[in-house]
């Protein structure tokens, strides 16, 4: 059935090679589905929920763009934003439902009598149904000065959130803060509170906390563990005393497994373990104050309040071992293997015999063994595609040495020939052998930025052509003509926008100091613990300019090669091309080479993308 509404929904133009990779995706999702009791609702955080989701609502897009017309129609998989004019007077929510359901073609009306929910039953879902629950619908009815007013203020709001995800990360200096940053004194009403007589509660902000945690797991990827250890225990103690403990946790339990892998990653096992122990109070803490129910199941035939928390508590604990595995180190440190015996070697969850990750892997080598095993298969806390990318650009630590890499055998049995051509290709450009099962199955492909890097001249025929099997391979589509290419003069032709008449640049001031040059030449750490932080300070001060520039320009030898492309990523959200000197790289014969990256937005591809250009 989900095969037939594929091709009924989604009239595609494609190429013999393409239809035939859309029709393995077609097969994927038929195969989760059967799998899968939809009739029961998606599971959460399933990646398939938004495909699926698309597939349920295409009716209804078109419908919103042909019957309704309105001045704007936004939806991400399940939240809708419609805007319209009010040309036919609407006083209330049902004079606006009621003009819809006219224009609806039967589409859209009430689920009942009560007008409590509004129901779209397209033919295509038969077994299926979709509400609209009236309490999370809301209308405004805007006009004059102060409809005005309200847009301007929830679009400077978006602005200002928007400004925190786009911005690289900045901890503050003192360790100290961190708590203070996480938790916030409220009133009883919501609002911060400035004195001690109107504290009502103190609370942690899923939004802050969430900008937060990304900005610890990008110093987790960019620098060494001991550089910042400070910062990263305040955060654990402030997770443990304010969101390990009810209610707070359920509010925020989705981002238990990113710090279990943070903590994991960085060989902090002391704090590790008393998150767990901080974990096994929390089950006792809910087994004696909460009582368990399913919503979408009957009262008469839900399960037991005890059955349902221990199916939780095994769960839980899964997710825990299944993430240290995950985030594993590769080689344990001296200091990493001592407090690893110390606080985790005789740990055991509760009910440890139910649950699968921690009998077999209660060892040292178990661990390495099992995180050997997901990184092959692109399962681990660092994606497999890393393994391929120059040394220089990826630190190394968390990464699995190419021998244990595990490959799959006669695919072309099961796989079609423009998949494995494709791939091949990339295992050759990665100096990968056989087929990884890590690049067939890839959660975490190759982008085209990382690719333009990976090949060794991305812009001539050659190039371009193996470019062009790849990207079919490990995204499903293919390029066109206008990718950046060498023109007949060797001149670099970039694709992107109408030329102007003159460009905004930022030319920095930035200091790198002696000692750290000194310490890239001779392979070893930066002596300047500052410089991470201060270099996102400065970026963040071009990102945050209200008429922003084009182009970026950092000095020579100014920037890290492992920092670089984390950096021009969140500037080309901006607008802004990063082009920078980059610290020495080491070559063969005890020479070190000197080089200027740029990273160059392009259009060519029918929307915004970004390449790496390196030079000598």
């Amino acid at each position: 059935m989900l095969k037939d509404e594929f091709n009924r929904l989604f009239d595609l133009e494609l190429t013999d090679e393409e239809a035939k990779l859309h029709r393995l995706f077609i097969t994927a999702i038929q195969a989760w589905a059967d799998k899968t009791p939809l009739r029961k609702g998606l599971p959460v955080g399933l990646p398939a929920s938004a495909v699926v989701a698309n597939m349920a609502l295409i009716e209804l897009d078109r419908l919103m763009e042909k019957q309704v017309a309105p001045l704007y129609y936004g939806r991400y998989v399940d939240d809708f934003l419609l805007v319209m004019e009010n040309g036919a007077g609407f006083d209330s929510t049902e004079d606006l439902w009621e003009w819809l359901f006219a224009r609806s073609d039967g589409l859209l009306n009430w689920k009942d009598k009560e007008r409590e929910a509004v129901r779209f039953k397209p033919a295509y879902l038969n077994d299926s149904q979709i509400l609209f629950a009236n309490s999370k619908n809301k209308v405004f009815l805007l006009s004059g000065e102060q409809g005005k007013r309200l847009v301007e203020s929830i679009a400077w709001q978006i602005h200002q959130r928007a400004s925190e995800w786009r911005a690289l990360p900045n901890l503050p200096m003192d360790a100290r803060q961190i708590g203070t940053d996480l938790v916030a004194a409220v009133q009883k009403d919501g609002e911060a509170a400035d004195n001690l007589r109107k504290t009502g509660a103190l609370t942690m902000r899923r939004a802050g906390f969430a900008i937060k945690l990304r900005d610890f797991e990008a110093y987790e990827r960019d620098l060494p563990p001991e550089t910042w250890q400070a910062h990263r225990h305040a955060f654990f103690r402030a997770f443990i005393q304010h969101v390990l403990v009810l209610p707070h946790f359920f509010d925020l339990s989705t981002y238990l497994p990113r710090v279990i892998r943070l903590a994991t990653a960085c060989e902090d096992f002391e704090h590790l373990r008393r998150i767990l122990n901080a974990l096994d109070d929390l089950y006792v803490a809910v087994d004696k104050h909460c009582a368990a129910t399913i919503k979408s199941c009957p009262s008469a035939s839900s399960p037991a309040s005890s059955d349902i928390l221990n199916r939780w508590r095994t769960q839980l604990f899964d997710s825990v071992g299944e993430n240290i595995i995950a985030a594993f180190p590769t080689r344990l440190s001296r200091d990493g293997k001592a407090g690893w015996q110390e606080h985790m070697a005789e740990y055991c969850p509760p009910d440890f015999e139910a649950l699968l990750n921690w009998p077999i892997f209660n060892s040292l080598s178990g661990f390495k063994e099992a995180h050997q095993r997901l990184f092959s298969f692109d399962l681990a806390h660092m994606p497999f595609r890393l393994i391929g990318l120059p040394k220089e650009m990826i630190a190394q630590r968390g990464l699995v040495a190419k021998k244990y890499v595990t490959t799959m055998d006669a695919p072309g049995e099961v796989l079609p020939a423009p998949l494995i051509e494709g791939i091949n290709i990339l295992a050759r450009w990665a100096r990968l052998k056989g087929l990884p099962r890590g690049l067939l199955f890839s959660t975490r492909p190759f982008n085209l930025t990382e690719l333009t890097v990976l090949v060794k001249d991305p812009y001539s025929r050659s190039g371009q052509n193996e470019m062009q099997a790849v990207v079919l391979a490990i995204r499903g589509f293919s390029l066109n003509d206008a990718m950046p290419h060498w023109d007949k003069s060797h001149v670099l032709q970039i694709p992107n926008e109408e030329p102007r008449s003159r460009y905004s640049i930022a030319v920095t001031s930035w200091k790198t100091k002696n000692k750290s040059w000194v310490a890239s030449v001779m392979r070893k750490p930066d002596p300047d613990l500052t410089r991470y932080a201060r270099l996102n300070r400065l970026l963040n001060s071009v990102i945050s300019q209200p008429k922003g520039a084009e182009y970026c320009i950092l000095a020579e030898l100014s920037l890290p090669a492992r920092w670089f492309m984390r950096m021009a990523k969140h500037m080309r959200r901006r607008g802004i091309s990063l082009i920078a000197g980059i610290e020495y790289l080491h070559a063969r014969r005890k020479s070190v080479r000197n080089q200027v990256w740029a990273a160059l937005s392009h259009d060519g591809l029918g929307f915004a993308s970004l390449i790496i250009y390196r030079q000598d």
